[in-house]
């Protein structure tokens, strides 16, 4: 919930008072919830609890024709110190990033081998292919001028990640074939 705080908290601050739906579009335009664990359902709900907690306020509300009205928001200066916390937290924190393949892979122990090695083959293959999509996806947003200074920033960070896992996984299919056992994993 902190981050989806953080990322209306900090779109209404630079952007000016909006609706829900206008910072949905800006979350779709960014596609956050391939980079962050930002789901865009999750947007209404945060605009109602940072409402109840004072952090945003509605200026207005706005209806065209036989659309429903909409409530236009603006952050409160409660909502700014919030902001600055939560941008401040975000900046320096390390999170490891979590992924139930970890888990997965512990309690594969004792899977066939060859089981084991195309299935991580497939996951390898995968990644890769993701990879090689962001790259894709990053070389025409460049190409067209419609990726600012810090998306690409952004979408490097991604592809810095999949490089690692692909490297990591690469490694792993490596190493499981010089196991003795068939490269079969063990607990011991």
């Amino acid at each position: 919930m902190r981050v989806v705080r953080l990322l209306v908290l900090g779109t209404l601050a630079a952007r000016g008072p909006m609706y829900g739906h206008q910072i949905r579009r800006v979350a779709e335009m960014i596609n956050v919830e391939a980079w962050s664990e930002i789901r865009a359902g999750s947007l209404y709900h945060a605009l109602h609890q940072l409402e109840a907690e004072g952090l945003i306020e509605a200026v207005r509300t706005e209806q065209r024709g036989r659309l429903p009205a909409r409530t236009v928001y603006a952050v409160t200066a409660e909502g700014r110190t919030e902001l600055s916390v939560l941008r401040d937290r975000g900046l320096r924190e390390v999170h490891a990033p979590r992924d139930p393949f970890d888990v997965a892979l512990w309690v594969a122990a004792g899977l066939p081998p060859e089981e084991l090695e195309f299935t991580l083959r497939q996951r390898l293959e995968t990644l890769r292919l993701q990879l090689a999509a962001v790259v894709r996806e990053r070389e025409q947003l460049t190409g067209k001028g419609a990726l600012p200074a810090v998306g690409l920033a952004l979408m490097r960070h991604g592809e810095a990640r999949l490089e690692a896992e692909v490297s990591w996984h690469a490694e792993l299919l490596e190493s499981l074939g010089r196991r003795g056992g068939g490269g079969q994993l063990k607990f011991e």
